[in-house]
């Protein structure tokens, strides 16, 4: 019966990650944001359902996201950061918080780097729409170090922003929801 809830759960979240990842397909301006969006489905996964159920939902939401929605950019950010790094960031804090910060800041810029040389592959396949139309593409393929430095501050806001959205999550959020001893 547990193992059945969760699995309805992880569901259903796994479905709502991608609805949020094709309205921010539709709407360009959302991109980043539905990605950031879909992460927050993978933390309540990773708080309500722990083990392995995260690393699934991730997987179902890139794979049927990377199927699905008519352009790809949500789905790659999603796939190179908003849903890897809730499952990461759990696993990361749990070092002294010096150690936490200097590695995750080092996989924030290691995805990002891979994220910019991915966006221009599937840019010139054809998979995205041509660079020459989009600025976002020309900003992110831009390999200068104030680009980085943008990234990383916006990096630092969303950490401390994920953090205090998973503390609201945890003390309010899920006692109103019953969800404390549900699963």
């Amino acid at each position: 019966m547990n193992t059945t809830k969760k699995l309805a759960l992880a569901a259903v979240l796994s479905a709502l990650g991608v609805v949020i990842l094709t309205v921010g397909s539709f709407i360009q301006v959302l991109d980043l944001s539905s990605a950031a969006l879909a992460g927050f489905v993978i933390i309540i996964a990773v708080i309500e359902l722990q083990k392995y159920y995260p690393v699934l939902m991730y997987s179902v939401i890139s794979l049927l996201s990377l199927i699905l929605i008519p352009n790809k950019f949500p789905a790659l950010l999603f796939i190179f950061f908003g849903g890897f790094y809730p499952i990461f960031k759990a696993y990361v804090e749990r070092f002294h918080y010096i150690a936490a910060w200097v590695v995750k800041f080092s996989m924030f810029n290691m995805f990002l780097a891979f994220l910019i040389i991915a966006v221009r592959i599937l840019a010139e396949a054809g998979f995205l729409p041509p660079l020459e139309n989009n600025n976002l593409y020309d900003f992110l393929g831009n390999f200068k170090i104030i680009v980085f430095a943008v990234a990383n501050f916006v990096f630092l806001l969303y950490d401390i922003a994920m953090s205090r959205i998973i503390n609201i999550y945890i003390i309010k959020v899920r006692r109103l929801l019953g969800l404390k001893n549900y699963f």
